[in-house]
């Protein structure tokens, strides 16, 4: 895998890096955490995303090969627009999460940077004479996130002024700063959130002038600045708060399509024709047969249970957590999410979890735990 054209201005901004499996580095943070969460709330937060892929499929039988092997209604797509869906093996089971972006010429998939190799060796192997092209870009394009509220405005500084009227998985091919990109909206944070795919040759050169659209940093760390640069730490916290699966940390190849809670019927269509997996699906939607279920909590202590820790009903082990933070948007309350067994999954109820600082409870919460007012989300200008 190449190595992340922005990986040296990283270590020059002294940033704390963390791996994402053995080939990729992320950024932890720059910083305090609660100046790069203020800016996902209050301004615009820019990340460097070497953890997301992405890979191209061309020809004119692409919607169709796509929708005989994924969750979602893909022949449904017109052009400019998107939906989230899984990849799942015979026995039903989640091999990937993906968002399919449907462009006139092209079909995007965006996800997880370590399964893109794999996803093209799969998809290559169930081509059998259709016209269809897959094109990984891991080499060729990167990805940056713009996120939060004058996240459009910012964009539209750098001459894309059409991106404050795109929707949710909306997607559109634009110039910023003199660059040809691919813009997409996924609000993973309960705010507005721009996927930015750009040739790797031009990331720098964009990181720096996203970082300076209204003149350098203020010397002040502590003082307020139209964009600020962000790591995982920051990004974390907000998707939680927001209730946003992240596959590899709340859906693994262990979990099938209707334990994901409120994501099941994102990425699944139950109406569509087969794909693989689907008769495992439709015959436990139809008995409503799920063991576990995914959920909130509100921990009552201070510190949260860390994921891979056990949930138990008294002494009854009956989950587990997958992610936890401290909750600035619920004033400093620790939350958790994870599985439990479907006949305990009910609002208000109390479970135990083990901390750091000893045994707790927690209070089970539907997600998400946090959504902004509509009054802080404009709605979009015309159609999308």
């Amino acid at each position: 895998m190449l190595e992340n054209p922005l990986l040296p201005l990283h270590e020059h901004a002294a940033a704390l890096l963390l791996p994402f499996g053995p080939d990729i580095q992320i950024v932890e943070s720059y910083g305090p955490t609660e100046l790069e969460y203020a800016a996902i709330r209050k301004s615009a937060a820019l990340m460097d995303c070497p953890h997301r892929a992405v890979v191209e499929l061309t020809g004119r039988d692409r919607l169709t090969f796509l929708n005989n092997l994924l969750t979602n209604d893909i022949k449904a797509l017109e052009p400019g627009r998107g939906c989230y869906a899984y990849l799942l093996n015979t026995k039903g089971r989640i091999v990937q999460d993906m968002y399919a972006l449907h462009l006139a010429d092209r079909t995007l998939l965006d996800m997880d940077a370590r399964l893109a190799a794999g996803l093209c060796r799969t998809l290559e192997d169930y081509l059998f004479g259709e016209d269809v092209k897959i094109l990984n870009w891991g080499e060729s394009r990167g990805r940056l996130s713009l996120i939060g509220p004058t996240a459009a405005a910012v964009l539209g500084r750098l001459g894309a002024s059409d991106l404050a009227a795109l929707t949710n998985l909306a997607i559109r091919s634009v110039r910023i700063a003199g660059t040809e990109v691919f813009v997409f909206r996924n609000d993973l944070c309960g705010t507005r959130q721009y996927e930015i795919v750009a040739p790797r040759a031009d990331l720098e050169s964009l990181w720096q002038t996203l970082q300076n659209v209204d003149g350098p940093p203020p010397p002040d760390p502590g003082q307020p600045r139209p964009v600020r640069t962000i790591g995982w730490s920051a990004f974390n916290i907000a998707r939680i708060e927001s209730g946003s699966l992240f596959f590899g940390i709340d859906i693994t190849d262990q979990n099938l399509p209707m334990e994901t809670g409120p994501w099941y019927p994102r990425a699944v269509n139950l109406k569509k024709g087969c794909y693989l997996g689907q008769e495992v699906v439709a015959r436990m939607h139809a008995h409503n047969s799920v063991a576990r279920v995914f959920t909130g909590m509100i921990v009552q202590g201070p510190v949260p249970p860390v994921a891979g820790e056990e949930l138990r009903d008294e002494i009854t082990p009956v989950g587990m957590v997958t992610s936890s933070c401290i909750s600035p948007m619920l004033g400093q309350v620790a939350i958790a999410m994870g599985y439990l067994k479907r006949g305990v999954a009910k609002d208000g109820r109390p479970l135990t979890a083990y901390c750091p600082a000893g045994p707790t409870t927690l209070t089970l919460r539907a997600l998400p735990f946090w959504m902004p007012p509509a009054a802080l989300e404009p709605p979009p200008i015309g159609p999308s």
